[in-house]
């Protein structure tokens, strides 16, 4: 049964998300392909609310998502990583895509990020197993 946080912050056809003030977590579900202007909106939304909310755990569920182009993957590096960086996150879980091409997009970034300080970044293929490790004290 897919996990649902108590508070919606944003929803679309595209990517929805989520937060749970009492357990410090957010989490992005991602429904399909979004590029350009639509993808650096969703990011920056993101990065919005684990800001706003000072979140310090994250569930991207990216099993829908899809590969985005090389520009928008330059652009994630530039504006996206280091914002995630800087912010209150201190682990972060990843549903990873059924996109192969996606999930070594995603590789790469967390390669390029180099040193990640304390934030901590992780893959499982099983959303209670992700629930249960996000939760962990630090």
């Amino acid at each position: 049964m897919p996990l649902l946080l108590p508070s919606v912050y944003y929803e679309s056809h595209a990517f929805t998300v989520r937060y749970d003030l009492e357990r410090s977590l957010g989490m992005a579900v991602w429904r399909g392909k979004l590029t350009g202007a639509d993808l650096q909106e969703a990011l920056l939304i993101c990065a919005y609310v684990m800001d706003k909310y000072r979140l310090t755990r994250w569930l991207a569920d990216d099993r829908k998502m899809k590969a985005f182009s090389e520009e928008d993957r330059n652009w994630v590096e530039e504006h996206v990583v280091p914002a995630y960086l800087a912010g209150p996150l201190r682990r972060m879980a990843f549903l990873p895509s059924e996109d192969e091409k996606q999930v070594e997009a995603i590789e790469h970034l967390i390669q390029r990020a180099g040193d990640l300080d304390d934030l901590t970044l992780k893959s499982f293929q099983d959303e209670e197993e992700a629930l249960r490790w996000l939760m962990q004290e630090f």
